[in-house]
């Protein structure tokens, strides 16, 4: 019985170290990590720009270059300054399916089902010049004077409308010329220099080489000037539509008006000849504008 015992207790020893062995083993080798795939991300939208007009939105692969050159971008943004909205029309139709944006102009009467144009509100940019031309002449004139101010340039009624009310809210003693001339440099030029002759203080022009002249002749004569495009911001306009076109919405057949409230008027460069102190009341007014606010003097 004792021996039938010591086996029994030498098969429960070996049976426990067997145990012991069984779970000293090293685990199963571990399945790899499974390896981890690219996020997908959603192609740029390509933008063509054709003069000049800029973009600053996340999200764009750009191209500048020629109509010909851009042409068949997704989306085109196409400055005023570079080419006729008829001529623009004639090539939206020819490539259907790219979208083209006039930044700066109408397209009432060159609507296609792609074209779309972005019109800034340019009686309220004259009125702003307006607004700072009262500043700036308020502070230059001799005391007890009414000030003179020139609009330089073809008959405009409507936008030398405007530019008065704005003129007059600051400087409502000052006086108003009206040199108008012929659409051509030279005579921009002489009716400034008349304009000058007269007792101006600062010179407005519209734009184009008509205003190149006439504040060419302000700054010979160390006078201020101004001039429409510096009161537009057409790249607020541009990215409009370039929002929406990464929305997956596009715009034709149409024309978009921009005013003050959405930011597209507002004081985008001042002469250096007008004092600092009042080009920040002139931004300040530009502010006070896109609040739907009159300026204030």
């Amino acid at each position: 019985m004792r021996h039938v015992a010591a086996l029994s207790l030498v098969v429960l020893a070996l049976a426990g170290c067997g145990s012991a062995r069984h779970a000293a083993a090293p685990p199963p080798p571990t399945v790899a990590a499974a390896v981890k795939k690219p996020i997908a991300r959603a192609p740029k939208l390509h933008v063509g720009l054709v003069g000049p007009v800029t973009v600053d939105t996340a999200g764009l692969a750009t191209q500048r270059g020629t109509l010909a050159q851009v042409g068949n971008a997704k989306l085109v943004l196409v400055s005023s300054q570079t080419i006729l909205p008829s001529r623009l029309a004639a090539f939206a139709r020819a490539h259907p399916r790219s979208h083209f944006a006039l930044v700066g102009a109408s397209t009432a009467g060159e609507h296609a089902p792609n074209l779309v144009g972005l019109v800034l509100r340019d009686d309220q940019a004259a009125q702003l010049a307006g607004f700072v031309a009262g500043l700036v002449a308020a502070d230059g004139g001799a005391t007890g004077s009414a000030p003179r101010v020139a609009w330089v340039g073809p008959v405009e009624r409507p936008l030398v409308g405007a530019f008065a009310r704005g003129l007059h809210e600051t400087a409502p003693h000052a006086v108003l010329l009206r040199q108008w001339s012929r659409r051509i440099p030279a005579r921009c030029k002489e009716a400034a220099l008349t304009a000058i002759g007269r007792g101006a203080l600062v010179v407005m022009a519209h734009d184009g080489t008509c205003a190149d002249a006439a504040i060419a002749a302000a700054h010979q004569q160390n006078l201020p000037s101004l001039r429409l495009s510096q009161f537009e911001l057409p790249d607020v306009a541009a990215g409009f539509v370039v929002r929406d076109a990464l929305s997956g919405v596009y715009h034709g057949n149409e024309d978009i008006v921009f005013g003050a409230v959405s930011g597209a008027i507002g004081v985008r460069t001042l002469d250096p000849r007008i004092p600092l102190a009042t080009a920040v009341r002139a931004r300040a007014a530009a502010q006070e504008l896109a609040s739907g606010v009159a300026p204030s003097g």
